[in-house]
């Protein structure tokens, strides 16, 4: 998410075209009005320089604001709390952390945080937008382009979103169906992955890693958008051999990466991020090919691009959907008061 040169270029490019076909028509329109006078026509021309001039400012209104947050120091409180919980954040050096606390802001701009029976503070904030950026620091060109809105529940939740109740063993998700475009995270789950860098689990990272994974359409533990395609057969090998290795308790890695290759991969992200040293020594032909995956960055621009222009901020709750907190009210006369954006 970071704004470089040549997405401003590129949007601003866009900006142009859009503004000067909508510039173009309205030209044409007043050409084929008849008899007027000078004067009108002067009027006329003056309210389609106005029409060109809003309308390139909106075209182009995501990334001015971006251009704001890069001038804008982070809150002293949110800085403190990657400082103390983030032990990526920690290890980057001076030039970096400035780049990783803008796209902190830019993501929490441009992303709605919601406490689903639970109030948002700044801790859950700042550890939601840390899981989105550290998967793909690597890549400036990046963007979560159908997320919208994070959902942040009390605590452990069922499939069908309930916080109260049995079967409620699911610490994060990322939506579908009606819940396409938003994640749902546990609170304690999504601290408590940042309390323990030592564990190899953090929550956040692993529903974000998820959304890499869908990056190229389709969830199958294979990033095909990150990973170049010699890499995919040697990636599926150790899938497998890994997969046998947790199955007889031979493994250092979570069991639950055992499942199917989509988990493995969001598993394994979940090492490679919190405990690389250890997956280095563990498996070094596993960490080899995730420093691959997380270095190499093939988004379409142009995409992202045109989503920008029109100030596309990714899909979230609609206001008068039923709550997810399943309360059976409307989303805005419920758990909407406990939306937070930066």
């Amino acid at each position: 998410m970071h704004l470089s040169e040549k997405k401003v270029r590129l949007n601003k490019l866009i900006a142009l075209l859009f503004t000067a076909i909508i510039g173009g028509l309205y030209f044409l329109v007043i050409r084929q009005i008849g008899h007027l006078s000078d004067n009108s026509y002067l009027i006329l021309l003056a309210i389609g320089s106005l029409v060109c001039f809003n309308s390139y400012s909106i075209f182009t209104k995501k990334y001015r604001e971006r251009q704001q947050l890069i001038n804008r120091p982070i809150p002293d409180n949110w800085k403190a709390i990657l400082e103390q919980y983030v032990v990526f954040y920690q290890a980057l050096d001076a030039t970096e952390k400035r780049r990783f606390e803008t796209e902190i802001q830019i993501f929490l701009h441009e992303t709605r945080i919601t406490g689903i029976k639970t109030e948002v503070d700044d801790l859950t904030m700042v550890l939601a937008a840390a899981s989105a950026e550290i998967p793909v620091f690597s890549f400036p060109e990046w963007e979560y382009e159908n997320l919208g809105e994070i959902l942040i529940y009390p605590n452990a939740f069922s499939k069908d979103f309930r916080t109260e109740g049995p079967e409620r063993n699911i610490q994060g998700m990322v939506g579908t169906g009606i819940m396409q475009g938003v994640m749902i995270l546990s609170k304690p789950a999504l601290i408590g992955g940042f309390q323990n860098s030592m564990d190899k689990k953090n929550v956040g990272i692993h529903e974000f890693v998820h959304l890499l994974d869908a990056a190229d359409g389709e969830y199958d533990g294979i990033p095909k958008v990150f990973m170049q395609h010699q890499y995919i057969a040697p990636w599926l090998e150790i899938i497998r051999k890994e997969t046998i290795r947790i199955n007889k308790g031979l493994s250092k890695m979570n069991p639950y990466g055992a499942t199917n290759p989509i988990e493995f991969f969001a598993v394994a992200s979940e090492y490679f991020f919190e405990h690389p040293q250890a997956l280095q020594k563990n498996n070094p032909d596993l960490y080899h090919i995730l420093s691959l995956v997380f270095q190499q960055d093939t988004k379409n621009r142009f995409k992202s691009a045109l989503r920008s222009a029109f100030n596309y901020r990714g899909q979230t709750t609609k206001r008068n959907a039923l709550c997810p907190c399943n309360s059976g009210q409307k989303f805005k006369n419920c758990c909407l008061e406990n939306a937070r954006s930066y």
